[in-house]
Parts: structure tokens; C-alpha cells; sequence
């Protein structure tokens, strides 16, 4: 997955609905020229930092006033719901550009990204996140082998954590010997999960082992 300039019906309503609140009087962009938010998001953790220009000038945000969770913390989960692609993945950093007057973008990031904003320090950066995180996002939304990044292995190898990996031929997440189905907007968890005989099924256990552990 590349980075890209993401878009679609969604984007555009929710980028419409974040630009008329943000750069209201009760926004936290309220005379400023723009906006950036950079969020990085997991199935169970995100951070998020917020830049803004004023007078030609960039900061952070007022700590006193932030985004409504449903404007932009709820819409970018939905986001990543529908940018889901079976086996491929999802993003993980979106940076969102708003403007008082012109149209706003997303930009997307197979990646995350770990300085704090858009004009962060890199010495400053956040740490990466933990390999449950990491496992826990692909349970959401998995993907198969060859689509985990290195990064995320990386992550998985330090906290001694197997990922969850999907399965083309039955359209399905396979992990610690259970199984559930995948819909185009992710794990199905409305079922139970169905038991794997790891005996029966030897081929993609190696297969994570070796990318795990080498061999």
C-alpha cells in the first residue's frame, strides 16, 4: 500500500462537517489559515497531534479546545472500515489537511508515523507501538503474510507475539488456532470462532514461524 491522497463519499461529508465545526468560533482552528491533523490509530489505541497556522505561523492547539470525537476520532475509524481491502490491510497514519474556505484532504499511511505533528522534532518522536497492538489491529483487519509490513513484525518479534494472518482460500483470519470469517470491512466477530487443528492445517503455522523466527 502506498501513500496515497484518499478519498470517497465518506471523506468527503466528514471533512465537510470537521472544516464548518473547526473553523468556527467554537473550534480550535477559529481564525486560523489551516489545520493539520495527524492521527495514528490501532483497533485499540490511537494518538493524535494537531498543527495549526496562525498568521503565517505554526503551533499546536489550544489545549482547551479539541475536535469532537464524533468529527474526527469515530469518522476515521469508520474510514479505515471502508478502506479495508481483504488480505491487503488498512491504513494507519491518516494526516487530515482542513482550510477555511477550500476543500480539506486526507493523506494515508501504511506506516506510523511517530513525530509529535506535522513539524514535530524527530528527537521528540513517540515510540512505536507494541506488538499486541500491532496483533490486535491485524485480528481487525487482516492481512496475509506477504502484506504485514516489516515494521509491524518488528513489533510482533519484540513482545513475542504471533500475528493473526488471513486466509485467501476460505476468506478468513486465522490466529492462536482459531478461525473467523472476513468481510470487506474486516474481522466478522458476530460469530463464534471456529477451532483449528494445527496438525490438520501444519502449512500456514510454519510459514508464520519462519517469518517470525527465521528458517
Amino acid at each position: 500500500m502506498q501513500d496515497s491522497v484518499v478519498d470517497s463519499p465518506l471523506i468527503r461529508q466528514g471533512l465537510a462537517r470537521l472544516q464548518e465545526h473547526t473553523f468556527s468560533k467554537a473550534g480550535l482552528g477559529f481564525g486560523a489559515q489551516e489545520v493539520i491533523s495527524t492521527s495514528l490509530m490501532f483497533q485499540d489505541t490511537s494518538r493524535r497531534y494537531v498543527d495549526v497556522c496562525r498568521d503565517g505561523q505554526w503551533g499546536g492547539r489550544d489545549w482547551q479546545t479539541d475536535f469532537p470525537p464524533e468529527l474526527l476520532d469515530y469518522w476515521l475509524m469508520e474510514v479505515r472500515r471502508e478502506l479495508y481491502v481483504p488480505g491487503l490491510g488498512t491504513w494507519k497514519t491518516f494526516r487530515v489537511f482542513l482550510f477555511p474556505s477550500n476543500e480539506g484532504r486526507i493523506e494515508a499511511f501504511d506506516y506510523e508515523i511517530l513525530t509529535r505533528g506535522m513539524f514535530g522534532d524527530p528527537k521528540d518522536s513517540t515510540g512505536p507501538a507494541s506488538g499486541q497492538a500491532v496483533k490486535m489491529d491485524l485480528l481487525t483487519f487482516p492481512r496475509t503474510l506477504d502484506n504485514i509490513q516489516e515494521w509491524m513484525w518488528t513489533a510482533l518479534r519484540t513482545d513475542a507475539q504471533t500475528p493473526p494472518v488471513y486466509n485467501p482460500q476460505l476468506n478468513t483470519v486465522d490466529w492462536d488456532n482459531k478461525r473467523l470469517p472476513v468481510t470487506d470491512s474486516g474481522t466478522d466477530f458476530s460469530v463464534e470462532p471456529e477451532i483449528i487443528d494445527p496438525s490438520r492445517e501444519p502449512g500456514v503455522f510454519a510459514k508464520i514461524g519462519k517469518k517470525l523466527f527465521g528458517g
